[in-house]
C-alpha cells in the first residue's frame, strides 16, 4: 500500500473515532427487553499494517484467530463495539459508523435478520444465526468486518 493511501485510510478511520466513542457510550447500557436479545455489534478493520502504526486496539486473540483462518489480513483492529437491546420480532437500527448502519430484527432463538446499509445503499440483506460475521473489502487492500453475537450467552464467541 502506498504511503499516501495508508495515510488516507488512517485519516478516514481516525475521523470515525469520536462518533464510535459517542455511539458506544450511548448504547452501552441498553438493556435486553424481556424475551428479547442483548446484541453486541463490533466493527473491525482488517489490514496488514503493523500494530505500532495504527491507533486502534487489536481484537481479542480468539476472534483474531477466527478471522485469520478465513481471511488474508494479518491484523484485525476494533473500530466500534456497540450493544443494543432488541425485543422479539422487532427491529433496531445500529449505527456502526457514519457510513454504515445495520437494521437488525430479532426473530428469536438466536436468529436475526440483518439489512446492512453502507453509504446510503443496501450492501447485504439476510437472515443468520448468532454469532455471525459480515465482511467487505476496501479499495486500499484492507477490509471491514462486523461481528454480531448475543451477550445473553457469553459462552458464544
Amino acid at each position: 500500500m502506498s504511503q499516501l493511501a495508508h495515510q488516507s485510510s488512517l485519516r478516514r478511520i481516525a475521523a470515525l473515532l469520536p462518533l464510535a466513542l459517542a455511539l458506544h457510550l450511548a448504547a452501552a447500557d441498553s438493556p435486553a427487553p424481556a424475551g428479547g436479545l442483548k446484541l453486541e455489534a463490533k466493527l473491525i478493520w482488517g489490514a496488514n499494517d503493523p500494530p505500532a502504526s495504527v491507533k486502534h486496539n487489536l481484537v481479542d486473540a480468539p476472534l483474531a484467530a477466527t478471522l485469520r483462518r478465513n481471511f488474508k489480513w494479518t491484523n484485525y483492529y476494533e473500530i466500534t463495539n456497540l450493544s443494543a437491546g432488541i425485543p422479539l420480532n422487532q427491529s433496531r437500527a445500529v449505527r456502526m459508523s457514519d457510513r454504515c448502519t445495520l437494521n437488525i430484527t430479532y426473530l428469536g432463538s438466536s436468529l436475526v435478520a440483518v439489512d446492512c446499509i453502507g453509504q446510503g445503499r443496501q450492501i447485504s440483506k439476510g437472515t443468520n444465526t448468532l454469532p455471525c460475521i459480515y465482511a467487505g473489502t476496501n479499495t486500499d487492500d484492507t477490509a471491514w468486518f462486523i461481528r454480531l453475537r448475543s451477550l445473553d450467552d457469553q459462552s458464544r464467541k
